[in-house]
């Protein structure tokens, strides 16, 4: 795991600032701790930072090929390397190192572009073909590994992390208006917009192409959509995904270093713990965290499967001081308001956890796969009902029906008028029109009703209206939501120079496995009787009571597991945030959203800001703590970054 920057010219004979490239590099320190190396050439300058997980001795990046003609930084984990190695070499290819990086070298040359295919893996990798005088980056299929990306007189600027960019002096730290309004409802900038204008993210699954001064951009990998109605059996399925799943656990586990693994106490990464437990001859090291809060306190659960598994276990505790001291520091580590209260913890246990391995494994995407968060993803139970009611209806008297119950209720649902308009109704974090009523005059112009970020979506149901509407809710989740987890988890791990690994997203055959499996191996009800009772309640109600969420993967759980872990609930890593807003932290809000500086922004209307801060919601999982919290990451970005609108 590392971290690169550089910049390409579209003149050959252009100058790259050296010493900038080595500022670059160096704000990236963190990432890869253990070397660093640099190249220039006519029209490029490229700088490395490399966290040594893979032959540590010879992995020195950046790295050539024999003749130089190419150069290569890599950031991530190739896990088929030694099978690519082996069918390079009988190619005639030459190797003088045992890295996954010179895997990759021999890979462009004996294929071109193509080679990306032939990656497993995480991996983000910036490419100088010096003979074309063409820069390539590539990103992971999922997206787990970032690149980010700018055009500034004729060069692009790339890096591994934002701040890298904003260490060019000529960069203008614009706020992009549209990329915060996007994060209020969906916890972060969807698409590949970031907080600042011109700097943008490359797409999972995408390769930018930087030659004689041109940006293109080419998808080389497109998440498959279910469209076939094939049922092979739950027998074959839970055969079949345990396989693919110990493989990608195994194969994850390959390292010079010692690995440990987060371990919450939940249902996903109990079950990562208890595979590396089977494989492993030594005692696994797992690491979990916790608040001083009861029912925010999952370490029970996490020594429960520490003692069945019998792991090194390590917990740490967190209380509301300590999390609020540490907040201003991730947000500037981030460059963007942080996603998910939990992350805090999450850059905590790292840290921890740091001084006893340097690679861990994360449970994130089995929610997505597997149809784990049941509330939303339940949902197109509720839209057909009122698809179904519209057609026998008519669209005219169910809107007047809508129109005269309160919003929440299902009559009042029947007003949607599409698929899109109803998944938009349960999956937020702050509503459009609440988030809209906040907004300055100013800023509403700007984003137009969210125009931009509406569109993202938009295009994916589009794409999707062929497909049961569980699978559509799926992929849209696969597709947007993944995306948000796995960048905190990169950015929070990567802040203590810890390597963490994905076993359920990073291996595109499991990945590709899980999505054929039908939905209702995914999410299952209980009984005909129980289905039938969901007729008369919401995906809200109905959820977890009437059905079982991640369905599969909790049956493969019951035969690794304890039965108090394999059948819990989720909780979901929370953050008490209701209880810490009453305890001094609703007075901290007022402090930084309602002074002159955050006023003076004209981002959000501050006699609306006060009223919404001096009334309290009544709602479940903290999510009005969490509209706060919100608030003021934008606020506390804007102080650290020195955006401007």
């Amino acid at each position: 795991m590392c971290g690169f920057a550089g910049i390409a010219s579209s003149s050959n004979d252009r100058y790259i600032d050296q010493t900038l490239i080595g500022h670059m590099t160096d704000s990236l320190f963190h990432r890869g701790p253990d070397d660093y190396g640099y190249y220039f050439d006519s029209g490029i300058g490229i700088g490395f930072r490399r966290l040594s997980i893979i032959d540590l001795d010879l992995g020195h990046q950046p790295m050539s090929n024999e003749d130089g003609t190419i150069w290569l930084c890599f950031n991530g984990e190739i896990y088929n390397f030694q099978i690519l190695r082996d069918r390079l070499s009988s190619l005639g290819h030459h190797f003088k190192t045992s890295s996954d990086t010179e895997v990759i070298i021999h890979a462009y040359e004996q294929w071109g572009i193509e080679a990306i295919e032939h990656l497993n893996g995480m991996f983000s990798i910036a490419l100088w073909d010096s003979v074309k005088s063409k820069l390539l980056l590539f990103r992971d299929r999922m997206g787990v590994k970032p690149i980010y990306w700018m055009v500034m007189d004729n060069c692009l600027i790339f890096a591994s992390e934002v701040k890298s960019i904003l260490k060019h002096p000529g960069v203008e730290r614009r706020a992009d208006v549209d990329a915060l309004s996007s994060y209020l409802t969906f916890r972060h900038a969807v698409g590949d917009m970031t907080f600042f204008q011109e700097i943008k993210k490359l797409l999972p699954g995408n390769y930018l192409e930087f030659h004689c001064g041109n940006v293109k951009i080419e998808e080389y990998y497109s998440l498959p959509v279910k469209d076939s109605n094939e049922d092979l059996g739950e027998e074959y399925y839970l055969e079949s995904t345990h396989e693919l799943l110990k493989q990608s656990v195994e194969g994850r586990m390959i390292s010079d270093v010692p690995l440990g693994a987060y371990l919450s106490g939940g249902l996903d990464s109990s079950i990562l713990v208890a595979l590396m437990s089977s494989i492993q001859g030594e005692r696994p090291r797992t690491f979990s965290v916790g608040y001083e809060e009861d029912e925010y306190n999952e370490e029970s659960y996490a020594k429960i499967v520490s003692r069945h598994c019998q792991t090194d276990h390590h917990q740490i505790m967190i209380s509301s001081t300590n999390y609020i001291d540490a907040w201003p520091k991730l947000v500037h580590h981030r460059d963007a308001p942080l996603s998910i209260p939990h992350e805090i913890a999450l850059y905590q246990m790292s840290v921890e956890l740091k001084k006893k391995v340097t690679v861990v494994l994360s449970g994130e995407g089995a929610d997505e796969l597997f149809g784990g968060y049941g509330r939303v993803q339940r949902s197109p139970m509720d839209w057909k009902k009122i698809a179904f009611a519209r057609k026998v209806m008519s669209p005219f008297f169910a809107n007047v029906v809508s129109s005269k119950f309160p919003k929440g209720s299902f009559a009042h649902s029947l007003g949607f008028r599409s698929h899109l308009e109803h998944f938009f109704d349960v999956y937020n974090w702050m509503p459009f029109e609440e988030k809209w009523d906040l907004l300055s005059q100013d800023a509403t112009e700007i984003i137009n009703k969210d125009e931009k970020t509406i569109n993202i979506f938009r295009e994916l149901f589009q794409n999707t209206e062929h497909i049961n509407p569980y699978d559509r809710i799926l992929y849209v989740f696969q597709k947007i939501h993944l995306s948000c987890l796995l960048e905190r988890l990169d950015m929070m791990s990567m802040a203590a120079s810890v390597e963490a690994r994905v076993p359920f997203v990073d291996d595109h055959n499991l990945f590709e496995h899980v999505i054929d499996i039908p939905y209702y191996y995914k999410m299952k009800w209980k009984s005909g009787l129980h289905k039938l009772m969901a007729m008369f309640h919401t995906s809200f109600e109905a959820s977890e009571w009437l059905d079982t969420n991640k369905y599969l993967l909790r049956k493969m759980g019951s035969t690794l597991l304890p039965n108090e872990i394999s059948g819990r609930r989720k909780l979901g890593f929370p953050t008490p945030l209701d209880s810490w807003l009453n305890d001094g932290m609703l007075g901290h809000a007022k402090e930084i959203l309602l002074d002159d500086m955050a006023v003076s922004r004209r981002l959000f209307d501050r006699n609306k800001i006060e009223r919404y801060l001096n009334k309290s919601q009544d709602l479940p999982y903290d999510f009005f703590g969490k509209k706060i919290w919100m608030l003021m990451n934008i606020e506390l970005w804007f102080r650290d970054s020195g955006a401007y609108i």
